[in-house]
């Protein structure tokens, strides 16, 4: 496949490399290299040096969606969003190197988890939404605390590459692939069809509710980002209601809405998505329903609790609620509850 063929550094030869779930063949790396030598065992020296704080060459410093820790926080968020652009007449569908700073996001959620279902696409998207979070979150992104994070530049970044960032974001969330265990993948297989992140979005259905840890690390991403937009409530131009506003008009919005209503009610359910993504899902649903101050009293408390435990009648509603299409619909629905 041409799209895989790189120049390997310090080597005159051209050779296919492959990175993520793609299994690689045994053969040599180049002419002067032992033939027993395997290219996944050269790949993974030459990551393992990275990590240790080598320098890449110009022309890898420039590729998709590497940055480093150094670099001005601008720059990095926008070359974490490139990881959420579909392919453009810029490159070739997922010529990423997954070097500098997106390694250490893009092993959050083991591969062993992801590769039962997941594209390369799926690989590249989970790992840029959680670098954002991380941006958006800095070194309090463990306790959902923004600390000195900065999810200014974050939203920034997203606005510039709207609406294809966006629809990225809400279809990781809406079109989750499978994220779990090998063992329970056969069962659920036609179920999650349309995870593989088509280019059209009405191809985009809200594929099965998932449990597994590594599942509830990988929503930590769009989801951190939508959560951590209450930091910007008091900024001038109000950036939360612009990048709100233009999920509202998103054709997955609707959808989205629905993802997050059947994860508010799975945390009365005790269900181990539903523990961990619960209260930040509340969070966000009253930010959303809330950003013109409309909110009654109740209906605020309930959402923010640290837990919340809805009767089986709130529950039900929430999990087939699928028909909103307004903020204003969505602060009459929950103060109905």
């Amino acid at each position: 496949d041409e799209r895989w063929k790189v120049q390997i550094q310090d080597e005159s030869t051209t050779t296919a490399l492959k990175v993520g779930n793609i299994k690689l063949t045994r053969r040599p790396v180049g002419a002067t290299h032992p033939e027993y030598l395997e290219m996944s065992l050269w790949y993974t020296q030459q990551f393992s040096a990275m990590l240790a704080g080598r320098k890449l060459e110009k022309k890898y410093r420039n590729a998709r969606g590497v940055t480093f820790e150094d670099d001005e926080p601008y720059y990095r968020a926008r070359k974490f969003v490139e990881l959420l652009d579909h392919c453009t007449d810029g490159y070739e569908p997922h010529q990423t190197i997954m070097h500098g700073e997106i390694a250490r996001y893009y092993s959050v959620v083991p591969e062993t988890s992801q590769s039962c279902d997941a594209t390369m696409g799926n690989l590249e998207y989970t790992a840029g939404c959680i670098a954002l979070s991380g941006m958006c979150y800095g070194r309090a992104m463990r306790a959902m605390d923004c600390g000195d994070g900065r999810p200014d530049i974050v939203v920034f970044a997203l606005l510039e590459s709207a609406p294809v960032s966006l629809s990225v974001l809400l279809s990781h969330v809406v079109s989750t692939h499978y994220i779990g265990p090998k063992s329970g993948y056969d069962r659920v297989r036609d179920d999650f069809r349309s995870s593989r992140m088509k280019m059209n979005i009405d191809d985009c259905e809200l594929t099965p509710d998932q449990c597994s840890k590594d599942y509830c690390n990988a929503m930590k991403g769009p989801l951190g980002i939508m959560y951590s937009l209450h930091k910007l409530i008091s900024t001038p131009g109000r950036l939360d209601k612009i990048l709100f506003g233009r999920i509202e008009k998103h054709p997955l919005f609707s959808k989205t809405l629905h993802r997050l209503f059947r994860l508010a009610a799975r945390e009365s359910k005790g269900t181990q998505d539903g523990e961990e993504l619960g209260y930040t899902v509340r969070c966000i649903l009253m930010h959303m329903a809330d950003m013109d101050d409309q909110m009654d009293d109740a209906t605020y408390k309930s959402l923010t609790a640290d837990r919340c435990s809805w009767d089986h009648g709130i529950q039900q509603q929430l999990l087939v609620k699928d028909d909103i299409t307004s903020y204003e619909e969505l602060l009459e629905f929950l103060q109905e509850l």
